[in-house]
């Protein structure tokens, strides 16, 4: 006999649990009809393409809108700068909101909105009204753009229909841009300027109506109410450094665009001296965050990742260049 068994001790073989596997982050896979699938395609490839087509007609349409509405010389470049500094600095705080409370409801609130103030642009009687407007114009914009990608990233599991919806958000910017320029000359010269807004937000319209039944939800089961992770789960200060730096940044460039001598004013160079410090304050109040483990907007580590910082890069530069092409291609 054994002597474990004489001893009175029973052998038994303990096996450790394996490890659970990760959870997917992967869209669930679902069928959705091709109708449905192609009505979220197009409403969100949509709003893209109305995003630039006002631009497009804003640049065109521009001398005769300023000789309408008694816009000063001085602020030309304002009602389409506005609109860029607007949308720019609001895109991580929106994109973090939808986080919480849900990328559809913020998504169709941002496109209702865009028909509201679409319409209040073609409304404009005066050249502060048109800056103001245009300056909600991108508060708009900013919560559908970036709602548009988490929509589409758990809508379609990867494969053609999400390859299909990123290609079409993408293409519809600069498409929407070349076709605002050419309708802006024609409804300039023809209808009025106006009827190009009017358009706009009519169209918007019947798309934000579509994206009402068409686009899924993605809210998810959380134990806490919403409004508690409004307040603990974003982090307020980093995207409210980051969003403040660019704005000022935006906004310096903004003014020097009508002429380089305008950055030596005093007040210009004291602006860029803080949108420079805050960039600089951004990753370290980061890493501040990431050791008290707190939510981070934007965490270091991430840049760490090269084919997250190659594409940013490619991004920038891309866009860039193809501004540039537009703006000088409509003198």
């Amino acid at each position: 006999m054994d002597a474990h068994a004489e001893d009175g001790i029973e052998l038994t073989s303990v096996q450790e649990p394996l490890p659970e596997p990760e959870k997917s982050i992967e869209a669930p896979e679902v069928n959705l009809p091709r109708l449905r699938s192609t009505l979220i395609v197009i409403t969100l490839a949509g709003v893209s393409f109305l995003n630039t087509l006002g631009s497009g007609i804003l640049t065109v349409a521009l001398p005769r809108i300023a000789q309408d509405i008694s816009l000063r010389e001085g602020l030309l470049l304002w009602p389409a700068s506005v609109y860029a500094l607007a949308a720019g600095c609001l895109l991580l705080i929106s994109g973090a909101i939808a986080d919480v409370v849900g990328a559809k409801p913020v998504w169709i609130t941002g496109s209702w909105l865009y028909v509201i103030f679409t319409l209040a642009v073609g409304l404009s009687r005066t050249g502060i009204q048109m800056i103001v407007f245009r300056t909600l114009l991108g508060v708009a914009v900013s919560m559908c753009l970036p709602t548009a990608v988490g929509l589409t990233t758990n809508t379609f599991p990867r494969g053609n229909w999400r390859n299909i919806a990123f290609a079409s958000i993408g293409m519809g910017q600069p498409i929407g841009y070349s076709v605002g320029l050419i309708l802006g000359g024609v409804f300039t010269d023809t209808i009025g300027w106006r009827w190009g807004f009017y358009i706009s937000a009519i169209i918007n319209a019947l798309i934000s109506l579509c994206a009402m039944w068409a686009l899924p939800s993605t809210e998810r089961n959380n134990i806490k109410p919403w409004t508690r992770r409004l307040r603990e789960d974003i982090d307020w200060i980093g995207a409210s450094i980051l969003s403040t730096a660019l704005g000022i940044l935006l906004y310096v460039l903004a003014v020097t665009t009508s002429s380089y001598r305008q950055f030596s004013h005093v007040q210009n160079v004291v602006l860029f001296v803080i949108a420079v410090s805050l960039l600089v304050a951004f990753p370290i109040y980061m890493n501040f965050q990431v050791r008290r483990q707190r939510p981070a907007i934007i965490p270091n580590k991430l840049w760490r990742s090269t084919p997250f910082t190659a594409t940013c890069i490619a991004v920038f530069f891309c866009w860039a260049a193809f501004n540039a092409f537009q703006y000088f291609s409509a003198l």
